[in-house]
């Protein structure tokens, strides 16, 4: 399943050349991937499970402007025993052409806070993921 994400791009956002600073991306693919999830399952409880990143990656193909209207396309690419990998695309509309902004991946590992230890994946969340499809 792939998951639409409409980020707000705010002044703030804006570098000193009139784009996106690179650096909010990661906080963009964050709202989109937390978006995801809460779509994913309602019973997603961050407190008891919650998860750390470990890997992000970024290609960045196309500048993103204060006026734009980005569109973030998140799914769940792999899962491993512990870990997922959630992609993105982000795309501007420009003339009825869409444009590819970025291209990322990031692999988040599960976390238990009680024991303040990795974990396997829950199993409510392998399973609610696997029905994506």
């Amino acid at each position: 399943m792939n998951f639409t994400y409409r980020p707000e791009i705010r002044f703030v956002d804006i570098d000193s050349y009139g784009i996106v600073h690179n650096a909010n991306f990661l906080i963009y693919f964050e709202q989109s991937r937390i978006a995801l999830f809460n779509k994913i399952s309602e019973k997603w409880n961050w407190s008891e499970h919650g998860v750390l990143v470990a890997r992000q990656e970024i290609d960045y193909k196309h500048p993103v402007k204060l006026g734009d209207d980005l569109e973030i396309t998140t799914w769940v690419e792999k899962m491993g025993g512990k870990s997922i990998t959630c992609a993105y695309k982000a795309h501007i509309t420009k003339g009825g052409d869409k444009i590819l902004c970025t291209e990322s991946r990031t692999v988040i590992v599960c976390f238990n806070h009680k024991t303040r230890a990795t974990c396997a994946i829950p199993d409510y969340w392998r399973e609610a993921i696997e029905n994506l499809s």
